[in-house]
């Protein structure tokens, strides 16, 4: 794993002299970590952007985690987990209370098997869920009772925005139409417009923005601000980026490689809400 981690701070320091086009803030990241054996953890960090090794552990809130398929964080606190049967869960966990708020495991979706209807799947902020489909399409979701638990969505057959997208790559969506795309070893920056506007339409027609190279990470997930939480494996080291012009996808990455938290080794890997920072 030293070659890989070196790998991609060669790539992410070669727009590194780029200029800083956007300022970033971030309240405290929270997060879940489910093991193979069930149980699930929850974590936080005080000091997202700024703290080395501060993304911890504060305790056990679950156990019978290990059967998903799938699970993603939703921001506040909020936890989808997909089955292996094709249903989709909600969860939400309130940090004040330390409990789960009422309706925990409610079905909010169906139909999303993995394999034959889902090969990849990602949640960006406000509720957006990007689905690849086993030929390629990139379909996205809005969950519009995030908060409550309820099984309403912006359209229930979502929105058909792309094809060419695989399962063999990780999708970074930070909810407001910028996706960061690690496939290939590189990464690549992508924005689309709001579907719910009309039709979709996309930065440079389409065509990623090289942002990286020697990206070859097990997991990356989107905290919003172009800010990027990525867990190398079999190390399970997991390390903070921050892009420098999420808005426009330029180059330069004022925060690389800021080592956060170091994965169990019979974890699924973390999730943390995708509304951390803007």
């Amino acid at each position: 794993m030293a070659l890989t981690v070196a790998l991609a701070v060669a790539g992410a320091a070669e727009g590194a002299e780029a200029a800083e086009t956007d300022t970033v803030t971030c309240r405290p990241a929270v997060g879940f970590s489910r093991l193979s054996g069930g149980p699930l953890y929850r974590l936080q960090d005080d000091q997202p952007l700024t703290g080395a090794s501060t993304f911890g552990e504060v305790g056990q809130i679950g156990s019978g985690w290990g059967g998903f398929a799938w699970t993603g964080a939703g921001g506040d606190g909020v936890v989808y987990a997909l089955t292996t049967a094709g249903k989709l869960l909600w969860y939400r966990y309130d940090t004040s209370t330390r409990s789960w708020m009422a309706k925990g495991g409610s079905v909010v979706g169906i139909g999303f098997t993995p394999t034959t209807k889902v090969v990849n799947v990602a949640v960006g902020a406000g509720g957006w869920i990007y689905i690849v489909r086993p030929d390629g399409k990139l379909v996205i979701y809005q969950h519009l009772g995030r908060l409550t638990g309820a099984a309403t969505w912006a359209s229930s057959a979502g929105h058909l925005v792309g094809s060419g997208w695989t399962a063999d790559e990780l999708i970074a969506p930070q909810g407001d139409g910028v996706i960061y795309r690690q496939i290939g070893g590189s990464l690549f920056w992508y924005r689309h417009s709001d579907p719910s506007a009309g039709p979709v339409t996309w930065n440079n027609g389409g065509r990623g923005t090289k942002v990286g190279t020697g990206w070859r990470f097990y997991d990356l997930l989107p905290l919003g601000g172009g800010v990027l939480m990525a867990t190398a494996a079999p190390s399970g080291q997991v390390t903070l980026w921050r892009h420098g012009d999420p808005v426009s996808g330029g180059q330069g990455w004022p925060v690389i490689n800021l080592k956060k938290y170091l994965a169990r080794a019979d974890s699924f890997g973390v999730i943390v809400g995708p509304d951390t920072c803007s």
